[in-house]
């Protein structure tokens, strides 16, 4: 999209939020999800409760909250706001329970992937004066353990020798992001493969010291090729870091051994961790081999439609897409080198509606240059195989 009223693009949707909602939200849902969303919104005062179908959970007690029926919710309050904070399992059937009681769906309620996409960052905006994102990384090292020919940041393409991001990059890259938001769902440290970077324990202590109260999971995203050293596992505990463990075992047997290898360590330590299920397979986003002749209206709707939510801060710069700075770096192409919200220039009394535009999807062009290089949404469209190796693989 692109910047017609920089600065004012949310005011008349922020004026189409009811007085109630952001004042005191529900979260149905007193599961996994339904407490880290809750985490978010207690983080900006806001939160009223949870609401859950279980039985044995309710009259339980949740981040300071009893949880409760939506019968009792129902009788107690004016249909306050909730969010739905289940898997995407069960969101749709509560969805049809809080329909029939005359909730409305955008309005009374809504999905957890729009609220901390949209709903939560206009909310801490425009009532709250704060700033909210849901999900942003740093990208530590385009090194990787493995040579994926399909990998979507392109990093088959970088040698054993190419220069991590500097220590002292990582830093600057976590002060400047969190001078100018308030709290974020997630941050990640990626890759590459992270834990082939020489200061990730470093990068942990430094970040968690700092500002681990404003980030609801600290995550760090693993193929699950290494085992962290001891020291870099100290900090990971002492700091609540999740690790994310893509899994392409089916594709690479051996992984099994490295992910047990993994698993052990972290529990261990009691460190908290995600095994992905094996995927069937990738999709192929084309970044090796389109080169599209489009307008810049063709660009704007490839852009549009995909809105990406992989934002990546690397120094001063915050990007909106980190597969497209990514690629665009491994393959030499050169594109986009200006395709950055620059935060080091937020200076201005509405900086914040700038950089809360510019997270949902606004900007100067209205789209990125690596757009013409992307089927975008349309990438799900063209399935591959998952982690195929450039070099082969002993199975």
């Amino acid at each position: 999209m692109k910047w017609t009223n920089r600065g004012h693009e949310f005011d008349e949707f922020s004026a189409s939020i009811k007085d109630e909602f952001h004042r005191n939200i529900y979260i149905f849902g007193a599961g996994q999800i339904g407490e880290n969303t809750g985490r978010c919104i207690r983080a900006f005062g806001i939160l009223g409760g949870f609401i859950d179908n279980n039985k044995e959970r309710q009259g339980q007690r949740l981040l300071g909250h009893t949880i409760m029926s939506l019968d009792k919710y129902i009788s107690e309050n004016s249909h306050i706001a909730i969010v739905i904070g289940v898997s995407k399992k069960y969101s749709l059937e509560i969805a049809k329970q809080l329909e029939k009681e005359n909730l409305i769906h955008g309005r009374d309620f809504f999905f957890d992937d729009e609220f901390h996409n949209k709903i939560l960052p206009v909310i801490a905006t425009y009532f709250l004066n704060k700033t909210y994102m849901s999900l942003a990384q740093i990208t530590l090292t385009e090194r990787c353990s493995l040579k994926c020919k399909k990998c979507a940041h392109a990093c088959y393409n970088v040698g054993n020798q190419t220069q991590d991001l500097d220590l002292s990059e990582v830093y600057k890259s976590a002060d400047m992001f969190f001078s100018k938001v308030d709290y974020i769902n997630e941050f990640v440290l990626i890759g590459g493969e992270p834990l082939l970077y020489k200061g990730l324990s470093k990068a942990i202590v430094y970040i968690g010291n700092k500002y681990r109260s404003q980030i609801g999971i600290f995550s760090i995203t693993t193929n699950g090729t290494i085992a962290p050293d001891e020291e870099t596992l100290k900090v990971c505990q002492k700091y609540q870091v999740l690790y994310r463990i893509s899994n392409y075992a089916k594709a690479l047997p051996r992984l099994h051994q490295s992910h047990m290898k993994l698993i052990k360590k972290l529990q261990e330590y009691g460190i908290e961790y995600k095994l992905y299920d094996e995927d069937g397979y990738w999709i192929d986003y084309g970044f090796d081999y389109l080169n599209k002749d489009m307008d810049e209206e063709e660009l704007t709707q490839t852009f549009d439609r995909c809105l990406t939510p992989c934002r990546e801060v690397r120094g001063n710069k915050l990007y909106f897409c980190v597969m497209a700075r990514s690629v665009s770096d491994n393959l030499h192409f050169n594109e986009g080198q200006d395709d950055y919200l620059d935060l080091e220039l937020l200076k201005s009394d509405n900086y914040k509606k700038v950089l809360l535009e510019f997270n949902l999807g606004y900007s100067e062009k209205g789209y990125l240059d690596m757009c013409h290089r992307c089927h975008g949404i349309d990438a799900v469209n063209y399935p591959i195989p998952i982690a195929e190796q450039l070099y082969g693989e002993d199975k």
